[in-house]
């Protein structure tokens, strides 16, 4: 819709037409059931009436794709399985801790961490920095810690809404003149009622 963002529009149109949209989605969703794979063609016609700006919104003119030759596609829920959220810091202090613990004798200062904490210190420092370094699925000993991984993390199965697509085009309209004043009309009527 690169043409529609080059018209003049009053601020905050596109803010309001946001939250329009939220509200319109909110009630299909209701009106669909959440497994339902679904097509529709929306055909609307948008105006700015303080700067007369005018787009038709309409199904783009094509065959297959995701959408199968249609403007609007909601597929329907998938299931997910992702990780479950895990307290970082208390990990790491754990798996730390015993490090310390099995690697620097017992007679030693308790600020010391020994040679073999603080290079996994380090490497892990270097790790966090440089996202492109170690991989677990490559590392020594990697199905043993890709075990040991899944257990400590966990995943979780939950509901995730479908994704929608969406394949119009904004045609702007230089001929589509509203009548302003019926148009007010109607608004006072509606507002007295």
């Amino acid at each position: 819709m690169k043409q529609a963002a080059e018209l003049e529009w009053t601020d905050g149109v596109g803010k309001a037409l946001s939250s329009l949209g939220s509200v319109i989605s909110k009630a299909e969703r209701a009106k669909r059931d959440d497994g339902e794979d679904y097509f529709a063609d929306p055909h609307l016609l948008v105006q700015d009436l303080t700067t007369g700006t005018t787009v038709l919104l309409r199904t783009e003119d094509h065959e297959g794709g995701k959408t199968q030759g249609r403007g609007y596609r909601r597929c329907s829920s998938v299931m997910q399985r992702i990780h479950v959220s895990i307290p970082t810091k208390k990990v790491m202090s754990r798996l730390l801790a015993m490090a310390i613990r099995n690697f620097v004798p017992k007679d030693s200062d308790a600020a010391t961490v020994g040679p073999v904490v603080q290079k996994a210190v380090d490497d892990i420092a270097a790790i966090i920095l440089d996202e492109s370094g170690w991989d677990t699925t490559t590392a020594d000993h990697a199905p043993a810690l890709k075990a040991a991984l899944n257990q400590i993390l966990g995943t979780t199965e939950r509901k995730r809404a479908g994704d929608t697509l969406l394949k119009v085009e904004a045609i702007p309209m230089s001929t589509a003149v509203m009548d302003i004043d019926a148009l007010q009309l109607e608004i006072e009527t509606e507002v007295k009622e």
